[in-house]
């Protein structure tokens, strides 16, 4: 015995304990479980079948009873047709009470008892139709022959069928409940035998918890908070030993936690800069190849203008070109300085001209797809500290996005108005909103991570510099909603006067 305590394990002494305590007290309460259960069912089987069996069978005798001396009040009151009704309501009583006896008879007694009566009433019912049959014809004393010594001598039988029937249904439950009281005397004593075996085995198994577990487990408790020195949130450990190395636990979870959200921030961090790296050598690219055609388009266009210069109209048209291309340039700009971002030249703006502004240069565009482009103007707002050209860039790169997004037909929603933020910040915001077919959740998640594209062709680039370009001007460019019933995006720009007002202003 000395051998074996020093040397099994811990986990091998309690799990024996557990196995013995489990074997003992299920053989001793194998029997008490047994007779238990054969009481439950007796019980059970009394509550189910039997009791509402008895119900449905008085209430069936009940219903028939009802019947009795309805065709003789019909005859001695005239053949009054109320007393017919009645009869027919008592039939149909009689009629859902047979149904609910069969549905409760489980014995085959029981069953062939109901099958009798069936057959019985049935005769009975002919029988009494045919009384009230013989006096509409005049009949009048045959009908009452008829009614006292044949319709009676059946109701009786089927009377008597329906006693039997109680009876056989009342002896049912006596025998029952003489078992079921049997089974829980037998099961009081076996019960008995059980509590005590088991109030002694669990004595054992508590000084085996104690000398164990609890006074070892108390010891490395004491030894942890030497060692560790750690806190609980409220200062204090709880008393409860399991929960006091709960929360060491915790603790140490918080930590390993904290550990793996610092890793992985630094891991996204490298991904990041990893792109970053990427986007210089992809810009550098596309610099070289798109300088050169833009620079003779500019000279080209140029040499037009002067050659138009009496044209009023086709000159504003080369002019807006003209914008466009100088914004063109803007945009390849921002891409090569993607890792390294221009400086923000910050003006006192309305939004909404920046907003109206861009939808001038977009409207072609959009009516061209046949789409409805929807836009009020919305007054007077606070004024934004902004970049005028590095907005219209977010704009112009939002509406291209919405365009592309909606079939045709569809429609553009832009709306800008003044809100506040929970914090009661003042902010101006714009909508957009299209009416395509949205996207799924996972899209929606990455749309503003670098280099995440759904489309064919393109650098995934757009909403990323977007994203960087609100967040310089202390904004934010948020997916609102996405639905099979469109897409909304909202620029949130703060107000000057929660700038700081002119003090943000910078060259």
């Amino acid at each position: 015995m000395k051998w074996l305590t020093t040397r099994l394990s811990l986990g091998t002494k309690f799990a024996l304990a557990i196995i013995g305590v489990i074997i003992l007290a299920m053989s001793s309460s194998l029997m008490a479980l047994y007779w238990t259960r054969e009481i439950a069912e007796s019980l059970h089987s009394m509550a189910t079948d039997t009791l509402p069996s008895l119900e449905a069978a008085e209430e069936l005798e009940i219903a028939l009873l009802e019947q009795r001396g309805l065709v003789s009040s019909y005859i001695l009151d005239g053949g009054e047709p109320e007393w017919l009704d009645r009869l027919e309501d008592k039939k149909k009583r009689f009629d859902e009470e047979y149904a609910t006896a069969w549905r409760y008879a489980s014995a085959e007694n029981e069953r062939d008892i109901l099958t009798r009566l069936g057959a019985v009433y049935k005769d009975y019912i002919g029988m009494r139709d045919q009384v009230v049959k013989l006096y509409k014809a005049g009949e009048t004393e045959l009908a009452a022959s008829t009614l006292v010594h044949e319709v009676n001598a059946v109701f009786e039988k089927a009377f008597g069928l329906c006693e039997d029937y109680i009876a056989k249904i009342q002896r049912g439950v006596d025998q029952d409940q003489l078992a079921a009281d049997q089974k829980t005397r037998r099961a009081t004593w076996v019960v008995g035998i059980c509590v005590g075996l088991t109030a002694g085995l669990g004595l054992v198994l508590a000084w085996m918890f104690f000398a164990a577990v609890l006074l070892p487990l108390r010891a490395m408790i004491a030894d942890a908070r030497e060692f560790s020195g750690a806190q609980a949130e409220n200062g204090a450990f709880p008393t409860d030993e399991l929960r006091t190395v709960g929360a060491h636990l915790r603790l140490l979870m918080d930590d390993v936690a904290d550990t793996r959200s610092h890793l992985e921030a630094s891991r996204n961090r490298l991904l990041s800069a990893e792109k970053l790296a990427t986007v210089g050598k992809l810009a550098a690219s596309v610099a070289h190849e798109m300088r050169n055609p833009l620079t003779a388009v500019k000279m080209w266009l140029f040499s037009i203008r002067s050659a138009v210069a009496g044209d009023r109209e086709l000159d504003h048209k080369l002019e807006i070109i003209s914008d466009e291309i100088l914004r063109l340039e803007s945009i390849i700009r921002n891409f090569l300085e993607f890792s390294r971002p221009p400086a923000l030249r910050l003006e006192r703006r309305q939004i909404a001209d920046l907003v109206s502004k861009t939808l001038d240069l977009f409207r072609p565009r959009i009516e061209g797809r046949g789409l409805r482009l929807s836009y009020a103007d919305p007054g007077e707002l606070p004024p934004v500290v902004a970049d005028p050209e590095q907005i219209r860039q977010v704009l112009g790169n939002l509406l291209d996005n919405a365009t592309e997004a909606t079939p045709e037909g569809g429609q553009i929603d832009v709306t800008t108005t003044a809100e506040r933020d929970r914090d009661g910040r003042p902010w101006v915001v714009t909508r957009i909103r299209d009416t395509g077919h949205g996207m799924p959740e996972d899209v929606g998640r990455r749309i503003f991570e670098p280099f995440f594209t759904t489309k064919d062709e393109g650098t995934g680039l757009g909403l990323c510099i977007a994203a960087q370009i609100v967040a310089r001007h202390n904004g934010r460019l948020v997916l609102e909603s996405s639905s099979e019933q469109g897409t909304t995006l909202a620029l949130w720009i703060p107000t000057a006067e929660a700038e700081g007002d002119e003090q943000n202003l910078r060259g």
